[in-house]
């Protein structure tokens, strides 16, 4: 047992000493450590001020940049929109423009051919006039070399000037302008 004593004294002994050694710290150190703590505890209130007005300044600046990257992109889709409304109005001026030149096209392609149905007609009209009137002309010519042919036959007029009768009547035909 007398060890356990033993031990027991040890044990205190050394925190008897810590306790002795504190003190002396204390008295030693004291008033620094207290003045040391205070310093600590000033920055850490200054440092957790500077902190949170950092914190609140970046949260603003945070705020404004969001801000105006919003803005930035309200504006650029408000100018995209009015970019897509002129492209469309342009897009439907283009359709319309086409749509009235494919009318235009189709109208003037049918008045075209009206024109030509006329043209032809006159055409044919014309042509149908003129042959009529060659026809006369040709059944006058008949009828006057009938005549001719029967004064001759009757006149006894010799071949001589028959040919030259014949040759006149050719030269009248061809200078005749029908």
């Amino acid at each position: 047992m007398p060890n356990k004593k033993n031990t027991n004294k040890d044990q205190q002994e050394p925190v008897n000493q810590l306790t002795e050694l504190e003190q002396l710290r204390f008295i030693v150190f004291g008033e620094a450590q207290k003045k040391l703590d205070n310093q600590l505890n000033t920055l850490r209130n200054d440092l957790d001020k500077g902190l949170k007005t950092q914190q609140e300044t970046f949260s603003d600046h945070l705020s404004k940049i969001k801000e105006s990257t919003q803005r930035q992109f309200s504006d650029l889709e408000t100018r995209l929109q009015r970019i897509d409304s002129t492209h469309d109005d342009n897009e439907n001026n283009l359709q319309k423009c086409i749509d009235d030149m494919a009318s235009e096209h189709e109208m003037f392609a049918t008045a075209t051919q009206q024109d030509f149905k006329n043209i032809e007609q006159s055409l044919d009209n014309e042509s149908a006039s003129l042959a009529s009137h060659f026809n006369e002309q040709l059944e006058q010519l008949k009828i006057y070399l009938e005549e001719v042919s029967k004064d001759l036959s009757s006149s006894k007029t010799d071949r001589k000037t028959l040919a030259k009768l014949l040759a006149t009547m050719a030269t009248n035909l061809q200078d005749d302008p029908l």
